[in-house]
C-alpha cells in the first residue's frame, strides 16, 4: 500500500502532536534517553519528509506540499522542545 503525500504528512503531523500533547500531561518526566530518542525521530521524520518533498517534488499538489512543510515544522520544533526539556533536566 503506497500512501498519497497528503497522507504521509497527515499520519507524521498526528503522531508527532500526539507525542508532544502526551508529553505535555505526564507528571514524571521520563528518561533523558528517551528524550533524545524523541529528537531523533522528530529530526529524521522531518528529514524524511523534505527530502521526499525535494526529491519527488512532481507528486506534490499545492495542498500537499503545505501540509508536509508544516508537518516538517512540527517536526523541528518538538524536537527543540525536547532538547530544551533534556538541557533543563541535566
Amino acid at each position: 500500500m503506497i500512501f498519497s503525500p497528503a497522507g504521509m504528512a497527515i499520519a507524521s503531523l498526528t503522531v508527532m502532536l500526539w507525542i508532544l500533547w502526551s508529553d505535555t500531561l505526564r507528571a514524571r518526566r521520563p528518561t533523558p534517553v528517551l528524550y533524545a530518542v524523541r529528537i531523533a525521530l522528530f529530526l529524521i521524520m522531518s528529514g524524511v519528509l523534505l527530502l521526499n518533498l525535494f526529491r519527488y517534488s512532481h507528486i506534490y499538489n499545492g495542498s500537499a506540499r503545505t501540509l508536509t512543510i508544516v508537518a516538517a515544522l512540527v517536526g523541528f520544533i518538538g524536537a527543540a522542545y525536547f532538547g530544551r526539556k533534556l538541557v533543563k533536566r541535566v
